[in-house]
């Protein structure tokens, strides 16, 4: 894709990835609608469901909770519960992992400062 897609994406209608754990769906990226400097998802966590430990070598990343309660491990700090309205900065390269701890669906936002995020599996 040459120029980036400018028209709304959906959620239901966004690239998306099924897991065991809840599901991604990518609202803009290289792959989805050309984006050259970002990724966007909307992420479901099942309530007693948690994303695998992993890293992100190439980019930043921002977590957003739009609806539900998680707990996030970032390396090197303490685990932090989190609910709607609050944020976290993952710094380049450090593991983390978000595990829904609340009794219904976890809806948050995840943003990326690369379109092409690298992702590592650790556990």
């Amino acid at each position: 894709m040459n120029q980036p897609k400018i028209e709304p994406m959906r959620k239901g209608e966004a690239p998306s990835e099924k897991y065991a754990w809840g599901d991604i769906h990518w609202l803009t990226s290289k792959g989805a609608n050309g984006a050259r400097e970002l990724t966007l998802g909307n992420t479901v966590v099942e309530p007693g469901g948690k994303n695998p430990l992993h890293r992100h070598p190439n980019c930043e990343e921002v977590l957003y909770v739009i609806a539900g309660e998680i707990e996030h491990y970032v390396e090197g700090t303490p685990r932090v519960r989190m609910q709607a309205g609050e944020a976290i900065l993952i710094p380049r390269n450090l593991k983390h992992q978000a595990s829904n701890v609340g009794r219904g669906p976890a809806e948050l936002l995840v943003a990326f400062s690369s379109a092409e995020r690298e992702t590592v599996i650790e556990g």
